[in-house]
């Protein structure tokens, strides 16, 4: 059985309150978060916090989520990304610099949101360097454009145009 069939099963389970499976769900998945948060966040410990946070989220809306509408894997991404994203705004603050290229390149490499999608790696690997890091951006921290622009320091115009053309170079890219 594969991983994502596994936990598609625990999340089957979770959606009926079964203590067992969460826990079990948690110990195959909250490794895999934590990096992920770790990356978003840029600190173990408010790492931590957010993951028991969003694992709460998790146990209290699982039966939100839909398996006729996909796996359960990226579900839960989703939340722990929306847990942290919450975090962020709370205690205003972006851990890194937008200008960390470094980080942005090893994130459209490695992230844990789109480990299982070779093509989306693949596809943002096609894009320019500033369209890529405007939309993963926004994506992993929900930065609007008013603050890519101040933080890339470009025009609201010439980052809205990267961010449009990338999404198009994607949506072709993943079409094709």
């Amino acid at each position: 059985m594969s991983w994502n069939h596994e936990v598609d099963i625990l999340m089957a389970q979770v959606k009926l309150k079964h203590s067992p499976a969460f826990k079990k769900l948690y110990e195959q998945t909250s490794g895999k978060l934590y990096g992920l948060l770790i990356k978003m966040l840029g600190d173990k410990e408010l790492a931590a916090d957010v993951l028991q946070d969003a694992y709460a989220k998790i146990w209290q809306n699982a039966a939100q989520h839909d398996s006729s509408m996909g796996e359960a894997w990226p579900w839960l991404c989703q939340v722990t990304r929306n847990t942290a994203l919450d975090k962020l705004r709370q205690v205003k603050r972006y851990p890194l610099s937008l200008e960390d290229v470094e980080w942005v390149e090893e994130i459209h490499e490695s992230n844990h949101l789109w480990q299982d999608s070779y093509d989306m790696r693949r596809c943002l690997g096609k894009l320019k360097r500033e369209p890529r890091q405007a939309i993963i951006f926004s994506y992993l921290y929900g930065l609007t454009h008013k603050e890519l622009s101040e933080q890339l320091k470009q025009p609201l115009g010439t980052l809205k145009s990267w961010i449009r053309r990338g999404m198009k170079e994607l949506e072709a890219c993943l079409g094709a």
